[in-house]
């Protein structure tokens, strides 16, 4: 790729590493560079549209540029952009929402605890197992089995659950105490003469 050198493509080639990318054909072929969205769409620096698939990577369910969340967004970064709730502290949005939160939820459930990623809440989840059953005096209670082909996050316990040999590979992943069981897909795990209705009851 031919890029010039002041570029958006050029200055990312200089300035980020990207996850899940090869980084030597990356800097030889520069990031597609997305400028805008609407709808299901996205669109790049050269006008070009793409349905986006997965959502912002999962966390732009409703669409780009949807005015209702554009407006919300608005009020909230008028009023406090951003606050943790480390230490105790609170806000009213943190509030209401973890209320709405277990309202939804399918079963009973006392608390929410907010987290930035998928992987940090697969992480917490797991640091909070391990936490219980030290507390409930079975420290040694630590094993975790997930599938072949799981996928839950990239940090490195949760990297050690997706069940995805490049997310193992030259990480010495995965960490003690995570193991992997067969993943229920027939084209891919089926043995010689079972049927499709066999498998599905193994």
């Amino acid at each position: 790729m031919n890029v010039n050198v002041n570029s958006l493509q050029a200055r990312d080639i200089a300035n980020i590493l990207h996850p899940y990318t090869n980084a030597a054909t990356h800097a030889k072929d520069g990031p597609l560079v997305i400028a805008r969205g609407d709808g299901i769409c996205v669109i790049d620096d050269d006008g070009n549209r793409y349905i986006e698939g997965l959502g912002g990577l999962f966390c732009a369910s409703l669409g780009f540029s949807e005015q209702r969340l554009v407006d919300a967004a608005i009020r909230q970064m008028r009023a406090l952009p951003f606050y943790h709730t480390f230490g105790g502290k609170s806000h009213e949005a943190g509030i209401e929402l973890a209320e709405r939160l277990i309202k939804l939820a399918p079963v009973p459930m006392s608390k929410v605890f907010f987290a930035n990623s998928g992987s940090e809440a697969n992480d917490t989840a797991i640091k909070l197992i391990w936490y219980y059953h030290n507390a409930i005096g079975k420290p040694e209670k630590k094993k975790i089995i997930s599938r072949v082909r799981a996928y839950h996050g990239v940090t490195v316990a949760t990297a050690s659950l997706t069940g995805l040999p490049n997310n193992h590979r030259d990480f010495d992943l995965p960490i003690a105490g995570i193991l992997h069981t067969d993943c229920p897909s027939f084209y891919r795990y089926g043995l010689p003469g079972e049927t499709e209705e066999a498998f599905a009851t193994r």
